[in-house]
């Protein structure tokens, strides 16, 4: 799915973004959620019919789940299924009957209690970046124009997990491929792309005509791909290489060809553009790899719980801690764009929120990633987004 790769605009910029404290889980307080109190006014500057569909769909998870035991504890909290999907159906009502805002406000903290995830009273403030869906074109018949493949899943990829280090907990997921009677890590990016290590196997599922528009595509984890003869297709992850991640803005920033106050999406592409001949070079340093699988027609990408991803009102969170599916309240800033998509300055974000994604690089109680939708303009507000907020979880009273 895309979740598990989602391809978060944080992996371009690499380390340069705002200093939010980012804390060693080893050997201190356990994170908890605790109770807070949201300051200013609950207002939403997003549409009522988003934020309803995105409840309805976070609801249609919870259906599908085992919502009659008992509570499932994350991080010290009680967010069961059962509370969260009655939280659910208890804002929605609230919603549908609420005339305004004040209304909203007021009904919402009488029934409801806040939480942040943290060690400390208050929690401290969140990273918050923005991902999308690329809209771009393609083909499927490889030509002069079109030369870039997006690959299926091959079929010697072997997974396997492996019980993470001293002191971490979990697993981590490894992929490997078996040479000459040994098991090896899967081919890097340079080996596949440049070297051409699958080539002519029948894995090609797309071709694009920029290897800049197939990293973007590895970034995000999914996409649109429009056709000569007008017709477009959803591509989403199928799985990646397990090789890991570098971020390409941090090597462009470490060997001084970009300062630190240049490195954007945009920017990047500018740079690469300008100088071809090291496109190359520099997307491999990168040795993560994704494949793909064409997606059915669908209302939108589908996130790491297997529902539709609604614009402005999905974001990304490390599901290990934050409650799949919940109901959040997201306080920050983001771009503000002209009719051209142009940003021309920032404005305050405050909406509800649903917890509805995951992504490789969220983890950790600091990080959250805001699904901005498809398309050029959604891919330039989301390239931007580096801003501290704060999150908060709703349940009902």
């Amino acid at each position: 799915m895309r979740a598990l790769l989602a391809g978060l605009l944080l992996l371009l910029l690499g380390s340069c973004v705002p200093a939010v404290p980012r804390e060693d889980l080893r050997g201190k307080e356990p994170l908890s959620f605790r109770e807070q109190e949201i300051q200013g006014p609950l207002e939403d500057d997003a549409s009522r019919d988003s934020l309803l569909a995105s409840v309805e769909r976070s609801m249609a998870y919870l259906g599908k789940k085992d919502i009659g035991g008992g509570a499932d504890t994350i991080s010290g909290a009680k967010f069961s299924p059962g509370r969260i999907s009655r939280s659910l159906s208890l804002f929605r009502d609230i919603l549908s009957a609420a005339r305004n805002e004040a209304e909203l406000d007021r009904k919402v903290r009488e029934s409801f209690a806040f939480y942040e995830l943290g060690r400390g009273n208050p929690a401290p403030s969140i990273l918050l970046t923005g991902y999308f869906e690329p809209l771009l074109d393609g083909s499927l018949v490889a030509d002069g124009e079109y030369r870039y493949p997006l690959y299926g899943r091959p079929n010697d990829l072997l997974e396997q997990t492996q019980e993470e280090g001293p002191g971490e907990k979990g697993t981590r997921r490894i992929a490997l491929r078996v040479e000459g009677g040994q098991a090896v890590p899967y081919y890097s990016r340079k080996e596949i792309d440049t070297d051409g290590a699958l080539q002519g196997r029948g894995l090609e599922l797309v071709w694009l005509r920029d290897p800049w528009d197939r990293f973007v595509l590895h970034i995000q984890g999914s996409g649109q791909v429009r056709l000569p003869d007008g017709r477009t297709i959803r591509v989403g992850y199928a799985t990646s290489n397990g090789r890991p991640y570098r971020s390409i803005g941090g090597y462009l920033l470490e060997q001084g060809l970009l300062p630190e106050n240049e490195i954007s999406m945009g920017r990047i592409r500018e740079f690469l553009q300008s100088n071809p001949g090291r496109e190359e070079e520099t997307l491999n340093i990168n040795e993560r790899y994704i494949f793909f699988r064409i997606l059915a027609d669908a209302e939108g990408p589908s996130g790491a719980l297997a529902v539709p991803l609604t614009p402005g009102r999905s974001v990304a969170t490390d599901l290990t801690l934050f409650p799949p599916g919940a109901l959040a309240y997201l306080v920050s800033r983001q771009p503000d764009l002209d009719e051209s998509g142009r940003i021309i300055g920032w404005k305050t974000l405050r909406r509800f929120v649903l917890n509805q994604d995951a992504g490789g690089a969220i983890k950790g109680p600091g990080r959250v990633d805001l699904f901005f939708g498809s398309g050029e303009r959604a891919g330039a507000a989301a390239g931007e987004m580096k801003e501290e907020g704060k999150i908060f979880f709703l349940l009902a009273k």
